[in-house]
C-alpha cells in the first residue's frame, strides 16, 4: 500500500534523476531518491510501468543460453522483489502490532489516568468539604475562643471587685476593732477612776468616824457639842450615805454599761465571725476563680495548639 504523496510521475522523475547521473535505477536507489519514502513493492510496480510504457526495440533472435540467462536474471529479480515485500509486509506487521500494542498500553494508560483524574477529583471535592468543615469548626473555635476572653475579662473583673471588697471589709473590721478597743480602754479608764475615787471616800468616812469615836470617848464631858457633832455627823452621814447611795447606783450605771459593753462586744465579736467567714468566702471564691482561670488558660492554649494543628493539616490538604 503507497504512502501519502508517492506516485508514478515522482517515481519516473527519480528515476530519469538516477539515469542522468549514470547510476542503475534500482529500487533501492530510486527509494533513496524519493527519501526512504514509499514501499518497495510499489516503486517495482511504478517502474515495471514505466518500462511498460517505454519503446522497446524490435526483438533479436538471441541464443538460447542468453535467453535463458535473462530469464533467470529476470527471476531472480522477482524472487529478490517478492522477498522485499515480503519483509516489508512482514516488518509493517510488526510495526502494526507493535502500534496496536502501544496503542492498547495508551489506552490502558489514558483509562487508567482517567480513574486517576477522577479519584483525585473525589479526593479534591473531599478535601474541599474537609476545608470548608475545618474552616466552619476554626471559626466556631474562634468564637469560643473570643467569648473565653471575655469571660476571662469578666472574671479578672469580678475578682478585682471582690478584692477591693476584701480590702473594703478588712478595713471596716480594723476600725471596728480600733473603735471598740478605744472604747474598751475609755470606760475601763473611767470605771477605775470611780472606783479609786469611791475608795478615796470610804477611807475618808472610816477615817472621820475613827476620829468621832474617838472624840466620843475622850470627850464625854462635852457630850452637847458631841450631840451637836453627831448631829452633824448624822446629817453628813446621811449626805454622805445618799451619796454613797448614788455613787452605789453610778456602780450599777457602770455595772449596766459593762453588760452593754460585753454584749455590744459579743455582738462585734459575732459581727467579727461574720466578716472572717464573708472573707474566707470570698477568698474561697478568688481562689476557686483563678484555678479556674488557670483551667481556661490551659484550655485556650489547647485550642491554640489545635488551631496549629488544623492551620498545618489545612497546608498539607491545600492543593499547591
Amino acid at each position: 500500500m503507497a504512502r501519502a504523496g508517492i506516485n508514478k510521475a515522482l517515481v519516473q522523475r527519480a528515476r530519469d534523476a538516477l539515469l542522468a547521473r549514470g547510476e542503475h535505477p534500482s529500487i533501492e536507489a530510486v527509494r533513496v531518491e524519493l527519501g526512504n519514502t514509499g514501499s518497495k513493492s510499489t516503486i517495482l510496480r511504478y517502474l515495471q510501468e514505466l518500462m511498460q510504457d517505454e519503446p522497446h526495440p524490435p526483438n533479436i533472435c538471441l541464443d538460447d543460453e542468453l535467453q535463458a540467462f535473462i530469464g533467470s536474471l529476470a527471476q531472480r529479480l522477482a524472487a529478490d522483489a517478492q522477498a522485499a515485500v515480503a519483509a516489508d509486509r512482514a516488518r509493517l506487521q510488526r510495526q502494526q502490532t507493535a502500534y496496536e500494542q502501544q496503542r492498547a498500553i495508551d489506552q490502558a494508560r489514558f483509562e487508567q489516568l482517567q480513574a486517576v483524574h477522577r479519584e483525585l477529583s473525589v479526593e479534591r471535592q473531599e478535601a474541599q468539604r474537609r476545608e470548608q468543615k475545618l474552616n466552619q469548626r476554626l471559626q466556631e473555635m474562634e468564637g469560643e475562643r473570643q467569648r473565653l476572653l471575655v469571660s476571662e475579662q469578666h472574671d479578672l473583673q469580678l475578682l478585682e471587685e471582690r478584692a477591693q471588697h476584701i480590702v473594703s471589709l478588712e478595713q471596716k473590721h480594723r476600725q471596728a476593732q480600733e473603735a471598740l478597743t478605744h472604747y474598751r480602754q475609755q470606760h475601763l479608764a473611767q470605771r477605775e477612776q470611780e472606783l479609786q475615787r469611791h475608795d478615796q471616800q470610804l477611807q475618808q468616812l472610816q477615817r472621820e468616824a475613827r476620829q468621832a469615836q474617838e472624840q466620843w470617848m475622850s470627850k464625854q464631858e462635852e457630850m452637847t457639842q458631841v450631840y451637836r457633832d453627831l448631829e452633824r455627823l448624822s446629817t453628813e452621814q446621811q449626805t454622805r450615805a445618799q451619796d454613797l447611795r448614788q455613787q452605789d447606783q453610778a456602780l450599777h450605771r457602770i455595772q449596766a454599761d459593762n453588760e452593754r459593753l460585753s454584749k455590744a462586744l459579743q455582738v462585734a465579736e459575732v459581727g467579727r465571725q461574720v466578716l472572717d467567714d464573708e472573707v474566707k468566702f470570698v477568698r474561697e471564691r478568688a481562689h476557686r476563680l483563678l484555678l479556674e482561670r488557670r483551667q481556661d488558660r490551659k484550655a485556650l492554649r489547647h485550642m491554640a495548639q489545635q488551631l496549629t494543628q488544623l492551620h498545618s493539616l489545612l497546608a498539607k490538604l491545600t492543593p499547591v
